[in-house]
């Protein structure tokens, strides 16, 4: 992903207003996601830009997830 930053994670944690973490770019983020997924993926976790508009919604972020923890397919 080549979104420049700051990248915003945001998930909900139990609390009325979620919790946000910034990042400087889009891959430092996705990277934070697939590190914390375990406990993340209850939470609808979402990435935001600047802006804080939509980048990845949970069920896209669940996908990249699920693909970068597949590995490499042959021949890449």
């Amino acid at each position: 992903m080549s979104v420049q930053g700051p990248v915003y994670l945001r998930w909900r944690a139990g609390r009325p207003l979620p919790e946000e973490e910034r990042f400087e770019t889009a891959d430092d983020a996705l990277d934070a996601v697939e590190a914390r997924w375990e406990s993340l993926q209850h939470q609808a976790p979402q990435l935001l830009d600047a802006r804080r508009v939509l980048l990845l919604s949970t069920a896209e972020l669940a996908a990249v997830v699920a693909e970068s923890q597949e590995g490499p397919a042959e021949g890449d």
